[in-house]
């Protein structure tokens, strides 16, 4: 990475504007499970969970992490996590319902970005995660770059940790939202905390999400039931009972075909360009290719428990404990492909008229067991009279993984029209059934430290180290039953991994720091799909990371700036609905900027900018397509957030807020002849506090109208997800 002197400069000029008196929390026997104050953010105080079991804060932590919390999700609306997420630098979301809640940050997407529920793992992204309503949350934190260090797996890009609200041990609480929108859109949540005795208090919140969609037919619903009972008999230990229940029916929107441009004389304006001359119809636009009766629905159960000792001033043991169940169920028409020429056929052998759309059928059904427990000790002394933390535990968990598919023999069940696309029958089709079974075990169990040394008042030097013991069974069976030898393995890996960086106080408020992690895990793609000898080497990766985090004007402005640079070997990249290929490497550089700045009592502004330039190093995904040096798919070189908030305007009770999303243009596909054209997005919204606790707000989405494509999924390479239009909603939020 080039020196970085006009940076340095800069800096140094603005340190006067900086060195404004601000007492400086003292990272030693912070707690570090609450990172907000009744929804009051507390800036680089603030000492989120997914920083690290060290409780640093924000300031003294040599990574790049982001808080979107309640208040700010409940003033812009953010019905889903996923949507919060998105605010922070450098990410972007989306996926296909055969790939829901997707994330991209630093080049990085999938599996490749871990996704954490309350601190817990539950397996890969792609195939366990699901949209959560944000009502339930306390706060969507995000942390950018390797984390195997902490985590242990598949957090390459970052991490994202979905906090669920906590109980107040001192007082009750009680919120609710109704909204009503476009497309018939209903949000509706309900909950609260009440302190049953001095030492036990609950929170429970339930949710609601449902609509018709914006494409008719896909119907996405969901039902979020969260629970905590918390018990704190005295100053030195807690017990945390939580449960976890959530439903849910995903959108069956899979996305538009992409047709010839001289087959259609309606083509679709601003969305994307292929050196292949393929188009969007305008006549496919938010229209619906799956069948009439799709599924993509699941019920999802985890109960949880925290337990926090302070044995003394030195010593604090924690523990959690958690158990997971899962089921599934995927059955529609996935892949929607243009039939340009004669000689097509169906599942009935029936010919395939030329300028119709060729489907398929694609059924999974998913049963997931798994438990697991962390326990660690955290030390508080003096090293040769340097005072120091030291972190040591271990964890565990076993995760049996039942994956049952199905498709039809022939290349294409059945074909509807481009323009007017029936739905149809989900099957059966020949080929389909028995389904094909793919049970899977995972073993792990992991031994970890992480330490932070004050060398100096003002540096100190943060580490931590991790070694695992991962044991996996991966089996597939025939449709008659029996075992596949052929294609099944067993495997024993070891990865060890570490993360070593210093952090330097310039000013009280301002600091320095590099940091450089390593992380040996899962390859990138999903190891349920893996199969005999498309892998026998867990993937690596390094980082280097340098930044700057600073707070001036009484803490009214905060900002922070990063450097990056990864480099990952032995990928493996998804590359259809059942099959995976290995990429020799991915490169990712970038830079990525935040500010939010409190300009008065009225007045505040929050925005965020990242470069990020991702490439592959060698790398066939099939025997046809070379895309070695390749820029990776759905990775914007820039994207941009931009928030400003007039509260009390006009000094009357009402506030008015306006946001800006820019998303640059992207590749399609991984031999880079798709590309999806940039787009900007304009949200408004206004609020009227009618009484103490009271708020009405309207909102309005996508303000233009923007016609765009917001993912392009390359398991699904013949077809593209359009965006949302514009859409309005209305909403009531109490809270007393």
């Amino acid at each position: 990475m080039r020196p970085l002197r006009p940076f340095r400069s800069l800096l140094l000029a603005g340190l006067p504007l900086l060195s404004l008196p601000q007492a400086v929390a003292q990272d030693q026997g912070a707690n570090d499970e609450y990172i907000t104050a009744h929804g009051q953010s507390t800036g680089l105080n603030a000492r989120p969970a997914i920083g690290g079991r060290l409780g640093l804060s924000l300031q003294h932590n040599p990574a790049s992490i982001a808080v979107i919390d309640q208040k700010i999700i409940s003033q812009r609306g953010y019905a889903q996590a996923e949507q919060a997420a998105d605010f922070a630098p450098g990410v972007t979301s989306g996926g296909s319902p055969g790939n829901p809640a997707q994330l991209m940050m630093r080049g990085f997407s999938g599996n490749q970005i871990l996704i954490l529920r309350d601190g817990f793992y539950f397996g890969p992204t792609t195939m366990v995660n699901r949209p959560l309503n944000a009502f339930n949350l306390e706060a969507v934190e995000v942390l950018k770059g390797p984390s195997s260090v902490l985590y242990g797996q598949g957090a390459v890009g970052g991490t994202v940790d979905m906090r669920t609200r906590s109980p107040d041990p001192d007082h009750a609480h009680l919120d609710t939202l109704v909204s009503y929108g476009s497309f018939n859109t209903w949000n509706a949540g309900i909950g609260g905390s009440i302190p049953l005795s001095p030492t036990l208090a609950i929170r429970s919140d339930f949710s609601r999400t449902s609509s018709d969609g914006y494409v008719k037919g896909a119907d996405p619903h969901s039902n979020d039931w969260t629970t905590t009972l918390l018990w704190h008999p005295s100053q030195n230990f807690s017990a945390r009972l939580g449960m976890d229940y959530l439903t849910d029916e995903l959108s069956t929107y899979y996305g538009a075909p992409l047709v010839p441009g001289s087959a259609v004389q309606d083509q679709a304006k601003g969305l994307l360009h292929s050196s292949s001359g393929l188009v969007v119809s305008k006549a496919s636009l938010w229209r619906n290719y799956n069948v009439a009766n799709p599924r993509a629905s699941s019920v999802n159960a985890t109960p949880t428990l925290h337990l926090n000792w302070i044995v003394n001033d030195r010593l604090t043991l924690h523990d959690k404990a958690y158990f997971s169940y899962a089921k599934r169920r995927w059955d529609n028409a996935e892949t929607y492909s243009y039939i340009g020429s004669e000689g097509a056929v169906d599942a009935s052998n029936a010919p395939i008229e030329p300028g119709r759309i060729g489907r398929d059928r694609f059924y999974v059904y998913q049963n997931q067991h798994q438990i697991g427990d962390t326990i660690d000790a955290r030390f508080d002394s003096t090293f040769f009279g340097l005072k120091n933390r030291l972190v040591i535990g271990g964890d565990a968990y076993y995760l049996r993984f039942i994956r049952n598919r199905g498709f039809p023999d022939a290349s294409y069940a059945d074909s509807v029209s481009l323009t007017d696309p029936e739905g149809g029958a989900l099957g059966n089709f020949a080929g389909e059934y028995p389904y094909r079974k793919s049970p899977t075990t995972l073993i792990d169990a992991g031994l970890f430290l992480e330490d932070t040394l004050s060398l100096t008042r003002t540096l100190r030097l943060v580490g931590g180290f991790r070694y695992d013991w991962l044991s996996l069974d991966r089996q597939n069976y025939n449709q008659n039953g029996q075992f596949n030898a052929a294609t099944s393995f067993k495997g024993y890996y070891n990865p060890a991994n570490f993360r070593i960086g210093p952090v330097y106080d310039i000013l009280p408020n301002v600091s320095l720091y590099g940091v450089y992690t390593t992380a040996e895990d899962p390859p990138g793609s999903n190891l349920f799909l893996a199969n005999k000898g498309q892998f026998s080497r867990l993937s690596h990766s390094r980082q280097g990371e340098i930044g700057v985090k600073a707070s001036a004007l009484s803490g009214r402005l905060v900002t922070t700036l990063s450097f990056f640079d990864i480099r990952r070997t032995r990928v493996l990249v998804q590359t259809g609905q059942d099959s995976v290929s290995t990429a020799g490497s991915q490169h990712s550089r970038g830079v990525e900027g935040q500010a939010d700045w409190r300009l008065d009592r009225h007045w505040s502004l929050s925005g965020n900018i990242a470069y990020t330039d991702a490439h592959y190093g060698t790398f066939y995904p099939d025997a046809a397509t070379d895309a070695s040096g390749n820029q990776v798919p759905n990775v914007p070189a820039v994207t941009a957030n931009l928030w400003a908030v007039w509260s009390s305007a006009l000094d009357l009770p009402v506030d008015l807020g306006a946001g800006m999303r820019y998303v640059s243009a992207r590749k399609g596909d991984f031999a880079n002849t798709l590309s999806l054209k940039d787009y900007a997005l304009v949200n408004v919204f206004a609020g009227w506090h009618i009484r103490k606790g009271f708020t009405l707000y309207g909102r309005i989405d996508n303000l233009a109208n923007k016609h765009f494509v917001q993912w392009a999924d390359t398991s699904y390479p013949s077809e593209v997800l359009i965006g949302a239009p514009r859409s309005f909603s209305i909403s009531m939020q109490a809270g007393f």
